[in-house]
């Protein structure tokens, strides 16, 4: 039987990256690769600034908005009663007056039709 040798320990990771010394170039690219991380950063900070005012704008005209259009139909809904209720005087002015005119034809048709049985035909006074 083989015995398994145990794990080797993990080998602590180095707290900070080791300085390399006598590479000019690789230090100098270094440099300009953290400071082309920090302008990203910045940027990307400036964006997120711009993005969170943007959205806190469009929020501010939402419920602008949505005010005004309640507001709106509010008045709107107010405006649609009153001209039904006009309309409903309308027709009740409309109906009376109907009922007018109805009334006042069948009065003066029963009037003519008196007047016609009273009048002598003219075969009665000619005899």
């Amino acid at each position: 039987m083989a015995e398994t040798a145990p794990a080797p320990a993990p080998s602590p990771a180095p707290a900070t990256r080791p300085k390399l010394s006598g590479f000019p170039p690789l230090d100098a690219r270094i440099e300009e690769l953290t400071s082309s991380q920090a302008e990203l950063l910045r940027r990307i900070k400036s964006l997120k600034q711009e993005v969170h005012q943007w959205r806190s704008n469009l929020e501010a005209q939402g419920k602008t908005f949505k005010g005004e259009l309640l507001e709106t139909k509010e008045a709107l809904s107010s405006e649609v009663q009153h001209l039904k209720s006009d309309i409903e005087e309308i027709r009740s002015a409309i109906q009376e007056e109907k009922g007018s005119v109805t009334a006042d034809l069948r009065n003066s048709e029963e009037s003519n039709e008196g007047t016609e049985h009273a009048r002598p035909t003219d075969s009665s006074t000619q005899d």
